[in-house]
This record gives structure tokens, C-alpha cells and sequence, in this order.
């Protein structure tokens, strides 16, 4: 059963992030009755991946999931690198 109520007043504010070399842009939107996750590749936009999900906060933990796994993507080759240099 649904729970009926107000909504809060950002429910269907856009919300995007950023991965740390702004190759890549995450957004969150309302789209029909269902929240959409984009991943976009910058500078283009182009489209890479997008996911819907009925509920606000799914949306929002898939986009910072996708965050969290391309700011990763880099990460253990530069500590290999680092070990190469010593």
C-alpha cells in the first residue's frame, strides 16, 4: 500500500553528477511515472547506459553507483604504475 501524501517540492527537480575528470555525466529524471538514470559521455552527451526505476531513491543510489564505479575505472592502474616507478 502506497503511502499518500505531499510531495516535497524537489521530487522532480533534475539531479546530475560528475565524475572527477568530467568525462562522464549522471543524471536523474523524472520521466512519465518512472525515474530515469542517464549516463551521459562528455563532451558529446552521447548516451552510455539508462535504467528506470519507480522509486526516487533506487534512481539516485544507481546514479551513484555508476559514479562511484567510473571514478574507479582509472584507479588501479595508476597504483601499478606508481609501484613501477619506485
Amino acid at each position: 500500500m502506497a503511502v499518500q501524501g505531499r510531495r516535497r517540492f524537489d521530487d522532480d527537480r533534475i539531479v546530475r553528477y560528475e565524475t572527477d575528470e568530467k568525462d562522464f555525466e549522471i543524471e536523474v529524471s523524472r520521466t512519465l511515472q518512472k525515474w530515469c538514470v542517464t549516463v551521459y559521455q562528455l563532451p558529446d552527451k552521447n548516451i552510455l547506459a539508462q535504467d528506470f526505476f519507480p522509486e526516487r531513491w533506487r534512481a539516485m543510489a544507481r546514479a551513484q553507483d555508476f559514479v562511484r564505479l567510473l571514478n574507479q575505472r582509472n584507479k588501479p592502474e595508476e597504483q601499478g604504475e606508481d609501484r613501477h616507478h619506485r
